[in-house]
């Protein structure tokens, strides 16, 4: 397993080194960009959700007018006590220019019987027999268009994969498991960045472990209150920066699962993390 780990990571971050050989040698602008690099982390936690512990999250990126292809990887244990290795691995395609920004990703978890998405699996005999998902994303953000203004709202509704539910009928139901989250941007002297977002599933699905939602105090939507302390270095085509994360999921909130066992961290509603990145990017 730790072979097949490292072989996954070498070729995510190779194929974004690729772009930097192929570059014209005439100089001429094919206004392609790329970035490739990663993420250190020592919790991976991610809408709400604590998903595992010290983590490396190596990614790529390439670009043309907009459009978008783009691989995202995480390497890391389930918990914290470094019992089993499950790597993941993302491809997004999609559009980001003026503020606009739509597109799809495939979520794969490696140990699932199937990579690809199929039809004979987007409705499933057992509840989530899959581990792959495809997730459709659209969402503005006002401070690509006005600087001053870093304002972002985003929506992601899961529309195939391992996403079911059985109703009160025994029947099996499709959830669209949803999250909206409304962000905004607060840049400090030195240029430091702190990060503020508050996250929700509108109706039952994956972020409320497929209960109702907004029928009582103690099933609230509201699944993840989110701030993030930044700070970037940037040397010409590499940035490397800094940061900390705290995260609070208020849904289904109690004393027993604010802070739980240190082998029981999916269902804690109160997590952190430190981490640091590099990134290179570049044009041609």
């Amino acid at each position: 397993m730790k072979k097949k780990v490292l072989v996954f990571a070498l070729a995510l971050m190779g194929a974004g080194a690729l772009p930097c050989v192929a570059a014209n040698e005439e100089g001429k602008d094919l206004g392609l960009s790329f970035e490739v690099g990663a993420d250190v982390v020592s919790s991976y936690i991610w809408r709400g959700q604590n998903l595992g512990g010290l983590s490396i999250q190596p990614s790529v990126t390439l670009a043309w007018k907009g459009l978008f292809v783009s691989g995202w990887g995480n390497i890391g244990a389930d918990n914290w006590k470094f019992q089993d290795i499950n790597p993941e691995m993302d491809w997004t395609v999609g559009f980001d220019r003026w503020g606009i920004n739509v597109d799809v990703t495939h979520y794969y978890y490696f140990g699932g019987e199937k990579f690809l998405l199929r039809g004979d699996y987007d409705m499933t005999l057992e509840e989530n027999a899959s581990l792959s998902t495809l997730e459709a994303h659209a969402g503005f953000h006002l401070g690509d268009i006005v600087e001053k203004v870093p304002l972002s709202i985003d929506w992601y509704t899961t529309v195939l994969g391992g996403d079911s539910y059985k109703d009160e009928n025994n029947q099996l139901k499709r959830a669209y498991s949803t999250y909206v989250e409304v962000g905004y941007d607060f840049v400090l002297p030195l240029g430091t960045v702190i990060g503020a977002r508050v996250g929700l599933t509108p109706w039952l699905g994956a972020y409320s472990g497929y209960q109702e939602v907004w029928t009582n105090a103690g099933t609230v939507a509201i699944t993840n209150v989110n701030l993030r302390v930044e700070h970037e270095f940037e040397f010409k085509h590499l940035s490397l920066s800094v940061f900390a994360e705290g995260m609070l999921n208020c849904y289904g909130l109690d004393k027993n699962n604010i802070i739980t066992k240190i082998t029981d961290r999916s269902e804690q509603r109160l997590n952190g993390c430190i981490g640091g990145s590099i990134y290179i990017s570049g044009e041609w």
